[in-house]
């Protein structure tokens, strides 16, 4: 899968930043883009995009009730056109529909077709045997430690970045 790229190069690449909080955010980056590759590997074999699959994944959480468009496109950050463009894409593939939100009647809510629940189906093991290989180098109170540790950076660069507009 990585035959094609200089991975130790692309590791050591940046190593000569000296500040402790230069490294931390490019090896964040890094390791996000690493495992961007993993997975678009994975989603390609089923012709959708990662995109596609977060909206799959929510659902499928919700499915009973569906999700309003607003709230699908707050949980992906992604603006209200992009969300609406994206749903409409997966419209055509017959993996999501839309409806009245009988609670709002001026929302609209997203849906999983059958088509869409039978692809998270056949998905949604193989994206948690990914999601194992890929953390497998850490124990599980390492992996712990890490979410807490990202969710807490999450929290704070939201926190310290929405108040500079």
């Amino acid at each position: 899968m990585f035959q094609d790229y200089d991975f130790q190069g692309y590791i050591d690449a940046y190593s000569f930043i000296e500040f402790s909080s230069g490294q931390t955010i490019i090896n964040i980056l890094k390791t996000e883009r690493i495992m961007r590759m993993v997975y678009d590997r994975l989603f390609e074999k089923y012709n959708i995009s990662e995109p596609k699959f977060f909206v799959i994944l929510l659902l499928s959480i919700h499915e009973a009730d569906g999700m309003p468009l607003i709230e699908l496109g707050k949980n992906m950050m992604v603006s209200r056109a992009n969300m609406t463009t994206l749903i409409d894409r997966m419209i055509k593939e017959n993996l999501v529909e839309k409806r009245k939100n009988a609670d709002d009647k001026r929302s609209i809510k997203a849906h999983l077709t059958p088509k869409g629940r039978q692809l998270f189906d056949e998905i949604k093991d193989l994206h948690m045997e990914f999601s194992q290989r890929m953390t497998k180098a850490l124990t599980e109170e390492e992996r712990a430690t890490l979410n807490s540790i990202l969710k807490k950076l999450q929290e704070d660069i939201v926190q310290d970045f929405s108040k500079t507009k």
